[in-house]
């Protein structure tokens, strides 16, 4: 598979993720009139975390491309840490710490995207399939959309409103869980003919 094939599916699952999250403004708005202005402003809000995270997906798969290559170029680790929302809105004390839990977290997600963009196979969800148990790709889902928790954990050091902050995190907390959730349906899907879980 090449890394323009992993990177298209995982561009998909961060729109979809972004979806999910304007949806969610819509409703806590009560949907109506109200709820489509407060989504089309939130879809202004929310254009430069959606660029932040597209930017952190192209940078997780190319250090998967690196991985596949045998290689593991650390330069892909300072480019991760100065695009990432959280390291670089934070301002508080526990900034190594946060510093080693963001490392951790891309090094993990560059491991588990490596095989696919190794995998001989031209299709994402084959690919999937064929390097990984059902189990395996439901834990992979749960560590690459469970960003939230990173904010919760350090959000004194983001937010600067502990009322803009819960909102947030509200939002986030819930897209993650329904994009989770909806990619779970796809990997019922994708698994269905062998069940290898």
């Amino acid at each position: 598979m090449t890394k323009r094939a992993v990177w298209r599916t995982y561009q998909e699952f961060l729109d979809r993720m972004t979806d999910e999250m304007l949806d969610i403004v819509a409703e806590e708005f009560g949907g109506g009139l109200l709820g489509k202005a407060a989504k089309s402003g939130a879809k202004r809000v929310t254009k430069d975390i959606q660029d932040d995270m597209r930017q952190q997906g192209r940078l997780v798969v190319e250090y998967a491309d690196s991985l596949a290559d045998g290689q593991d170029d650390t330069a892909y680790e300072d480019r991760f840490l100065r695009t990432n929302p959280v390291y670089q809105r934070y301002d508080g004390d526990r900034e190594a710490e946060l510093r080693d839990h963001l490392l951790s977290h891309f090094r993990q997600v560059g491991s588990d995207l490596a095989p696919l963009v190794a995998s001989a196979e031209d299709d994402f969800w084959t690919a999937l399939r064929t390097e990984y148990t059902r189990s395996e790709a439901e834990s992979i889902v749960d560590r690459h959309f469970s960003q939230a928790e990173t904010f919760e954990e350090y959000k004194d050091g983001v937010f600067s409103s502990q009322r803009i902050g819960g909102k947030v995190l509200y939002v986030l907390e819930k897209g993650e869980t329904r994009l989770r959730e909806s990619i779970y349906l796809d990997l019922t899907d994708v698994y269905s003919e062998t069940d290898t879980s």
